[in-house]
C-alpha cells in the first residue's frame, strides 16, 4: 500500500511539471459596444494592446467616435500605465501592432477617416492605415493606402533595408493599386521606412484569391501564404478545388515572383501562417477537405473545418499532415515551433469531441483552443480557455509568445464571469486578455521525502549529473530513475556506491526530475539541463 500511494504521489509530482499551461492573469478591456483585440507586442516588461473599441469610455483618451484603435501599454499582468485612441470620426479599426525598437512600434490597421488623426487623405471607404508611434504613444508619422472600395488588411511585417511590406484583399482596383484582375486579388505593397511606396503589386487571376499572413524566409525573400481558386494569371500553381486551396508564394524583394505553390483537397483550404524551419517549412491551415493532399477531416467536408498542420521538406513537398479539431468547426490562428521541433498551434474550436475535450463552451458557441504536437504532427496535450458565451481570436496577430509554456492570448469575450472567464461583468462583447503559463511548482506537492535528502548537484548541469546517496541509505537498496517534463522515464539504476554519476550531455536543455528510492519512500528533487 505504502508502494502505491508513493506510486501516486510522485506521478502527482511528474503531472505538476508537465500539467497544461494554466492562465495566470487575465484582464478584460473594452465599452458597453462589441469591442475585440486586434494585436499584441511586448513592451518593455509588459505589453501593447491593440483594441477595436467602439464607443467612448472614461479613461479612454481621445476618442473620435464610431469605432477606434484603442492603444494601450500595460504592466506585465495587463495593468494599463498608458492608453490612447487613434483615429478619426468615421471609423478605424487595428490589425496588427509591429515592434522595430523600444521607442517605435507601428499600428496596421484601416480607417475610413479624413479627419483627426487621418490626415493623409482616403482613396475610398476603408484604406488600410499605417501609424508609426514613439514608446509613449507619440504619432511620428501616418499614411494611408489601397484601392477605391474596401480595404481589408491582412499583415504588415518589417523589411531589412528598415522598410517594410504589407498585403491587403481587395475586390476593386484604383488609388494605389495599378492593377485588378477580378472578384477578390491580393495587393502587396513595399515601402521605405517613412512609409513611402517604392512598388506595388497585384498577385491573383479573376477568381477568388486569399492572402493572410507574410514571412521573410533565410534567403531574404518573401513567403505569403493564402489561398487560390483557379489556375491562370499570376497563379500558376493548379488549385484542386471549387473555392481554393492554399497558396504559397515566394517573391523577392524587388516584387518578382519565385516560386509559388499550392495544397489542399476539393473544398475550401486556406493557409494562416508559414514557418520556416531548419530543413523546409510548416504551415497551418483551414481545411474543409478530405481528399487530395488532406486526410482526416473529422466534421462532413464543406461544412466544418480542421486546423491543417503540414509539414514540407525543402523542395516544398509533403512529408506529413494532420487534421486537428472535432466535428462541430475548428478556426486556426498561429503556429510555432518549439525546442522540442515541435509546434503549438492556437485557434478557436466549437467541438467537444474528436481531438477537443474540456469545451466550456459547448454546444453553440467557440472558445480558444491550444495545442502540442510533436515533430510528427500528434497531440502530445491540448486545452481550452473560455466561457459559457463565445470566446475567439480575431485574427492571427494575437498571440505573444514568451516560451514553448508561456504565451499571451489577446481574444474577445462575451462570457464573464464563468469558467476560465473571470472578468467583471459586461454588457457585449470585451477584449480578453490572459496569459497562460507552467504552474509554479515551488509549492508543489511532492512525495514524502525518506530519512534522508538526497543530494544533486551541478544544478543547473551540462554534462553530468551527480546524486550524493544520504550515509544512512545503503546503495544496495536503493533505485534512482531520471524522468523528463512529460512524465518519460529516461533512466533508471540501482546506485553501486553513495556518489552516482547521470551522463546528460544528450538531453535536451529544460526540466527534469529525479527521484530515489530509499527502500521505503521516494524522495524528489527537480533538475535544469542546459
Amino acid at each position: 500500500m505504502k508502494n502505491i500511494l508513493s506510486a501516486l504521489l510522485i506521478l502527482f509530482a511528474i503531472n505538476a511539471y508537465t500539467q497544461i499551461p494554466e492562465i495566470v492573469w487575465q484582464k478584460c478591456y473594452g465599452s458597453p459596444e462589441s469591442d475585440g483585440s486586434y494585436g499584441i507586442v511586448s513592451k518593455g516588461d509588459g505589453l501593447l494592446i491593440a483594441i477595436h473599441l467602439l464607443d467612448s469610455i472614461p479613461g479612454a483618451t481621445n476618442y473620435h467616435g464610431k469605432g477606434d484603435i484603442w492603444i494601450i501599454n500595460t504592466d506585465s499582468t495587463g495593468n494599463i500605465i498608458w492608453e490612447k485612441c487613434f483615429g478619426g470620426s468615421k471609423g478605424d479599426v487595428p490589425w496588427k501592432l509591429i515592434k522595430k525598437s523600444e521607442d517605435e512600434y507601428f499600428i496596421f490597421g484601416v480607417t475610413a477617416s479624413t479627419d483627426g488623426d487621418v490626415q493623409s487623405g482616403n482613396n475610398g471607404y476603408f484604406d488600410l492605415w499605417v501609424v508609426k508611434i514613439n514608446d509613449q504613444g507619440d504619432i511620428q508619422w501616418e499614411k494611408t493606402y489601397g484601392c477605391t472600395g474596401h480595404d481589408y488588411p491582412r499583415d504588415m511585417i518589417l523589411t531589412p533595408d528598415g522598410g517594410f511590406v504589407m498585403i491587403d484583399r481587395i475586390g476593386i482596383g484604383g488609388g494605389d493599386v495599378t492593377h485588378f484582375y477580378g472578384v477578390g486579388d491580393c495587393w502587396m505593397a513595399k515601402c521605405d521606412s517613412l512609409g513611402n511606396i517604392e512598388w506595388e503589386k497585384t498577385l491573383g487571376n479573376d477568381g477568388l484569391d486569399n492572402c493572410v499572413s507574410l514571412t521573410i524566409n533565410s534567403s531574404g525573400n518573401i513567403m505569403m501564404i493564402g489561398a487560390a481558386q483557379k489556375h491562370g494569371g499570376l497563379v500558376e500553381c493548379y488549385p484542386d478545388g471549387g473555392w481554393g486551396d492554399v497558396w504559397i508564394v515566394e517573391l523577392d524583394m524587388q516584387g518578382n515572383i519565385l516560386a509559388q505553390y499550392c495544397y489542399g483537397g476539393s473544398s475550401y483550404d486556406l493557409g494562416f501562417m508559414i514557418l520556416e524551419l531548419d530543413e523546409g517549412y510548416a504551415f497551418l491551415a483551414v481545411t474543409y477537405s478530405n481528399d487530395g493532399d488532406v486526410s482526416g477531416l473529422h466534421g462532413p467536408p464543406g461544412v466544418k473545418g480542421d486546423f491543417w498542420v503540414v509539414r514540407l521538406n525543402e523542395q516544398m513537398e509533403i512529408i506529413w499532415q494532420k487534421c486537428i479539431g472535432g466535428s462541430y468547426g475548428d478556426h486556426p490562428n498561429y503556429i510555432t515551433q518549439t525546442e522540442d521541433g515541435g509546434f503549438v498551434v492556437i485557434g478557436s474550436t466549437y467541438s467537444n469531441n474528436g481531438d477537443v475535450s474540456g469545451n466550456p463552451s459547448y454546444p453553440g458557441n467557440s472558445a480558444i483552443w491550444v495545442v502540442k504536437l510533436d515533430s510528427q504532427g500528434s497531440i502530445e496535450w491540448q486545452k481550452v480557455y473560455g466561457g459559457v458565451g463565445h470566446d475567439s481570436m480575431d485574427n492571427q496577430h494575437t498571440v505573444l509568445k514568451k516560451s514553448d509554456y508561456n504565451y499571451v492570448i489577446a481574444a474577445s469575450t462575451n462570457s464573464s464571469p464563468s469558467h476560465d472567464v473571470q472578468c467583471e461583468q459586461f454588457i457585449d462583447f470585451n477584449a480578453w486578455i490572459f496569459e497562460i503559463a507552467l504552474p509554479d511548482t515551488t509549492n508543489i506537492i511532492t512525495p514524502p521525502v525518506g530519512v534522508g535528502e538526497v543530494r544533486v548537484y551541478p544544478n543547473p548541469a551540462i554534462t553530468e549529473l551527480w546524486l550524493q546517496l544520504p550515509d544512512n541509505i545503503p546503495p544496495a537498496q536503493a533505485q534512482i530513475e531520471l524522468y523528463s517534463h512529460t512524465g518519460k522515464l529516461l533512466y533508471k539504476a540501482q546506485p553501486t556506491g553513495h556518489f552516482h554519476k547521470i551522463d546528460v550531455t544528450h538531453l535536451p536543455s529544460g526540466l527534469y526530475l529525479v527521484r530515489l528510492w530509499d527502500g521505503e519512500r521516494w524522495s524528489t528533487e527537480k533538475v535544469v539541463v542546459e
